[in-house]
């Protein structure tokens, strides 16, 4: 049939069903999408219709996805947790698919992280930040390694850790963003003739996101030894992939903002009429309130700072010590310190490892 890429039959079928309470967004966005034919209008309006579809999401179903996703990560030995979108994120813009840029539906029509994904992004985070190198024992053990030059396939090892999708605790809401590059003829030009020049017109390209404050399950399992040294690497693995999340991000453009996640709210459990009368008699003293440490700061020179993927080096300059920072540990927002720039630095440590927590303009 005409605008449908299907058999008659399942067009008939969507059609009979299109009108129902709930609806598979990633269904239509990947098999329904209209002919849009480079219009970027159309393309709007079939992302519109992705966008509405999910407002009809099956919530049952949702919540019982959620249940056999539970179930499957702790068989696993996976502790899961969950964190919050701080911002919009996109998951598979890469994608191909017939409205250009992509998205990653779960085949429930929920928006996913691949595990793949959700792999990279520790990894990422144990060598960028943790400054881990590919030898070290932990991260062998939790990634494996594939033969170096030379070596027998023999001497390739499977990771012990286990990295499942990412999915959303409830329905999450799209919303519609764009790209609207100046020069899509200097862009689209495979053989560089055509210059950046400002007499092309803009041409906007339209794409889904997931909107802020989304709430995502994480977990990471282990499928080695289940002894003391497999929880700690287990546990290891599990906070590299937080802390990636959180200082990292994931998806596509996190160096515009995107895919950072933060902690969720704990919501507190009601409780019972009896805990609540045995609390009135006699309630708990207030814990004592914690006094902040103070903040050490230090002067370095930065080595070197990349915008994007926001990652840099500094050097201490009283010790000569070379540390890691990231976006997030720059204080002043929109400021990207250059090489050879002075700068003052706080750093954490844990497990006898220092971190870069802030950094700040030496004025």
């Amino acid at each position: 049939m005409d605008g449908y890429p299907i058999l008659d039959a399942s067009a008939k079928a969507w059609r009979a069903h299109k009108d129902k309470p709930n609806q598979n967004p990633g269904l239509i966005f990947d098999r329904f999408a209209p002919d849009w034919s480079g219009d970027a209008t159309l393309k709007k309006e079939g992302l519109e219709a992705v966008r509405k579809a999910a407002e009809r999401a099956d919530r049952d179903l949702l919540v019982q996805w959620n249940a056999r996703w539970q179930a499957t990560v702790r068989a696993a030995h996976a502790d899961p947790f969950s964190l919050k979108t701080d911002w919009r994120f996109v998951t598979g813009l890469g994608r191909k698919g017939p409205l250009e840029a992509g998205f990653t539906f779960h085949r429930y029509g929920f928006p996913i992280l691949p595990g793949s994904s959700v792999k990279g992004i520790t990894r990422a985070y144990a060598s960028l930040v943790a400054g881990r190198a590919e030898s070290d024992p932990d991260f062998v053990a939790i990634f494996g390694r594939a033969p170096q030059k030379g070596e027998d396939e023999s001497m390739a090892q499977s990771g012990g850790a286990v990295f499942f999708d990412a999915i959303p605790s409830k329905v999450p809401t799209l919303q519609l963003d764009i790209m609207n590059p100046h020069y899509p003829d200097y862009y689209g030009d495979k053989q560089g003739k055509t210059p950046p020049a400002d007499w092309q017109s803009p041409r906007p390209v339209y794409f889904l996101t997931v909107a802020p404050n989304t709430e995502f399950c994480f977990a990471v399992g282990w499928r080695g030894a289940w002894d003391d040294e497999g929880r700690r690497r287990r546990d290891l693995a599990k906070e590299w992939l937080e802390c990636g999340l959180k200082e990292l991000g994931a998806g596509a453009k996190t160096s515009a903002g995107y895919g950072y996640f933060v902690k969720s709210e704990v919501v507190a459990k009601p409780i019972s009429r009896q805990a609540a009368s045995a609390a009135s008699i006699s309630p708990p003293k207030p814990p004592p309130p914690a006094v902040a440490e103070p903040q050490v700061w230090h002067t370095g020179i930065v080595r070197e700072y990349q915008p994007n993927p926001g990652q840099g080096r500094l050097v201490d300059i009283k010790t000569g010590e070379e540390l890691r920072f990231n976006r997030q540990a720059i204080e002043e927002k929109g400021w990207s310190p250059g090489g050879k720039a002075q700068v003052l630095y706080a750093v954490e440590e844990h497990e006898g490892r220092k971190r870069v927590v802030k950094v700040r303009r030496k004025r």
